[in-house]
């Protein structure tokens, strides 16, 4: 049986005047999300939140799904672009908004991973960091290809440039998958206003800096604020505890909704 202990904290940081982020700690559902809303702080604001609302409406009505936590977060994604999609054809002044998501599920010893955009889901364990996501981005892109060095793109002109988003066009297709947690594994959900101040060694240390998770997402934020805090800053927290005989398997895991302004 796997036990949990989550927290989340989202900011508005120092630049901006609104805070379109978004996101959902779920225990009860073994779901957590980070959105990051596009298309102006009233539009963006409204997509992210339709994002974290729609993914917990639709995750829990399939409780009782047989199917796998993966199939289950990508019919959840589905529906909430969807209806993303539709508000922003029914209303001029949310036309052209979308967001970011990155979804975690856990259930039946499984932690299942949803991801559209460039909000990223780290793993951290056994004192070692693994970003499990792609950037859905252009410098994702010319990363991936080699074409420019790490610290080239946190400064490229277009960074910001997202290939993949929720609610953007009437169709979108998320990465999934999925591994096997191990004791005291730690997933970091997180917005790209956090990773544009914080390198990979610093979430790994502060997402682990104490028992207290609420306290290690404030350092994070608060790092992410020093630095800069040009955007929205969100992160949540998810820490793994299983039973010393259920967690046998050496090579397993190779491969409160808060909308706060």
């Amino acid at each position: 049986m796997i036990k949990i202990q989550c927290a989340g904290l989202t900011d508005v940081g120092r630049v901006r005047v609104a805070n379109e982020d978004s996101l959902a700690v779920v225990p009860d559902l073994g779901l957590f999300i980070v959105a990051d809303g596009m298309g102006g702080h009233k539009a963006g604001k409204h997509a992210s939140v339709m994002a974290v609302e729609r993914l917990v409406e639709t995750i829990r009505a399939l409780g009782g799904v047989q199917t796998s936590g993966a199939e289950r977060l990508r019919a959840a994604t589905t529906h909430a672009n969807t209806e993303i999609y539709e508000a922003g054809q029914a209303a001029e002044e949310l036309s052209g908004m979308g967001t970011t998501m990155v979804a975690l599920f856990i259930s039946e010893q499984r932690a299942a991973l949803a991801h559209v955009g460039d909000s990223r889901a780290y793993l951290v364990r056994a004192g070692r960091i693994r970003q499990l996501t792609d950037d859905h981005s252009v410098v994702g892109e010319l990363l991936r290809r080699n074409e420019i060095s790490e610290r080239a793109a946190r400064d490229h002109p277009h960074r910001h440039v997202i290939t993949r988003a929720l609610g953007v066009r009437p169709k979108v297709e998320p990465d999934l998958g999925e591994i096997a947690p191990l004791d005291r594994d730690t997933f970091v959900l997180c917005s790209d206003g956090l990773t544009n101040h914080l390198e990979d060694d610093d979430i790994m240390k502060l997402a682990t800096a104490e028992e207290n998770l609420e306290a290690n997402c404030q350092r994070m934020v608060e790092l992410a604020k020093k630095r800069g805090g040009r955007d929205n800053i969100t992160v949540v927290l998810v820490r793994c505890e299983q039973d010393e005989e259920e967690n046998t398997d050496p090579s397993a895991g190779r491969y409160k909704v808060d909308c706060s302004s």
